[in-house]
Order: structure tokens, then C-alpha cells, then sequence
């Protein structure tokens, strides 16, 4: 999972874009990936992997690539946790791959003014979407209606490894 988690200053476009970003990269490794809006700031970009590798194993994968990623793009992205060093730009927060870390879970609601809920999304959703807290807690019904959509079937789900790349 790549956490795109925004400086203070971006606005949500900035996130879209990478957001496919990362969708085109992992894609031209062979990952399946799925959108979630966090409630928050971000998008988390996921890429299932069914069991097998170690927890060192997907740090280091998600490390190398959320680096190269701030390398090739420094004006966009940074790797560095510290918000001193990442005005302007979005932090890929690949430490969330680590045995311990914790991330929202789909459905969570967040404890921030007008209770966003963090929802799964699909890509054709992305491209529209208005912000990454575009639902919240009053939306259950339709959180629920759309948990059970034909759209999300199959969210989060891939038969997809590491040691395939």
C-alpha cells in the first residue's frame, strides 16, 4: 500500500495525478492495484499480495519504489517522513508496509470535523471524485448499497505476488 498523504498546501488534483501515477507504475510491474479514499488528506494506493513474502521483503519493495519515485520526481514527491522536507509536495508513505504499522481501514470513520469515512473507490470514480473525504458518517446507507456493488466486486482482490516481479 502507498499512502499518498499531501502537504498542507496541495489541492486534491494534485493527489488524483498521483494517485494514477502510482496506478501506471505498479501496473507496468504487473499489480493489480484499488483506490480507497482515506477520509483524510490522501488516497492509498493498494496492491494486494497474496501470502508469501516477509514483512522485510514488501518494506524493502515499497521503500526502493516510493525513493525512485521522489527521485525522479523531487518537485512532486518526497520519501521523507518529516513535514519540514516535504512542502509542496506529496510524501509516499510506504511505511505502512511494516509488521506493527497500522492504516484506515475501509469504512473507518475518521475522528475530524463532519466524520469522514474512509471508502473504497474505483478507478473510473477517481477520475471525478472531489476529495478524499467525500464521504462521511451520514452516508452509511450508500457506503453500505455501494459495499455490495457490482463496481466494488472483487475490490481489493489479486492473485499477485512479489516474487513474480
Amino acid at each position: 500500500m502507498f499512502d499518498l498523504d499531501p502537504d498542507e498546501g496541495l489541492d486534491f488534483e494534485a493527489v488524483r495525478a498521483a494517485a494514477f501515477q502510482f496506478r501506471a507504475i505498479l501496473e507496468s510491474l504487473g499489480l493489480t492495484t484499488f483506490p480507497m479514499l482515506t477520509g483524510g488528506k490522501g488516497v492509498h494506493v493498494i496492491a494486494p499480495l497474496t501470502p508469501g513474502a516477509e514483512w522485510p521483503e514488501v518494506k524493502d519493495f515499497a521503500s526502493r519504489l516510493a525513493q525512485a519515485v521522489a527521485q525522479s520526481d523531487p518537485a512532486h514527491f518526497t520519501a521523507v517522513l518529516s513535514k519540514a522536507r516535504r512542502k509542496g509536495r506529496i510524501f509516499v508513505d510506504y511505511l505502512r508496509n511494516q509488521r506493527g504499522a497500522t492504516a484506515i481501514m475501509p469504512y473507518s470513520a475518521r475522528s475530524r470535523p463532519g466524520a469522514p469515512v474512509a471508502a473504497p473507490i474505483t478507478w473510473a470514480e477517481m477520475k471525478t471524485i472531489d476529495a478524499p473525504s467525500h464521504f462521511h458518517v451520514g452516508d452509511a446507507p450508500e457506503l453500505k448499497k455501494r459495499a455490495a456493488s457490482k463496481a466494488l466486486a472483487g475490490w481489493g482482490r489479486a492473485d499477485q505476488s512479489l516474487s513474480n516481479l
